[in-house]
């Protein structure tokens, strides 16, 4: 299980994503959990980080997909914020029960991707990297953006996640 918790590239946060070295690396796509990722936990609209961030993927010819455990409601509002005009193809999956791989499948179906030429973004281990590992993506760690709004159940798994950072 040790190699399946260790990401491929560790980065401060999102924005330090080098769009340029991920395309060399043969990445077309780019899966993003929401939570502590993109924005702070809980947060309903992306903010000015997020749409900078996608906008700038987007002109890299990367595709963008969400990838959440959070509700469907609470993923689909989220993923609204983004501007259709600006942002047309993102592709959305909740309720995704990370680390299993059906969530993963099931976004890469939508996004017309193999799991090979594709990236998860996370601030997790037990979710996000596990879950990207085991599904063949590559992946990306970046830390958590404030950790102070997480519920317990959130705060326990990081204690749990400790030894293997």
């Amino acid at each position: 299980m040790g190699r399946f918790m260790k990401a491929d590239i560790r980065l401060e946060s999102v924005n330090d994503i080098d769009p340029e070295m991920l395309r060399k690396d043969g990445i077309r796509g780019i899966v993003f959990d929401i939570d502590n990722t993109l924005e702070e936990y809980n947060t309903k609209q992306p903010g000015e980080r997020s749409l900078s961030l996608f906008r700038k993927l987007s002109k890299a010819g990367l595709r963008i997909g969400i990838l959440s455990n959070a509700k469907n409601k609470r993923a689909e509002q989220f993923a609204a914020g983004f501007p259709k005009a600006d942002f047309p193809e993102i592709s959305v999956v909740s309720a995704a029960g990370k680390p299993l791989r059906s969530g993963f499948t099931k976004l890469l179906t939508k996004m017309g991707l193999k799991a090979d030429e594709s990236v998860m973004v996370g601030d997790q281990l037990y979710t996000d990297i596990l879950g990207g590992n085991c599904a063949g993506l590559k992946t990306i760690l970046v830390k958590p953006i404030n950790l102070s709004g997480e519920p317990r159940f959130v705060r326990f798994k990081r204690l749990i996640e400790k030894p293997f950072m």
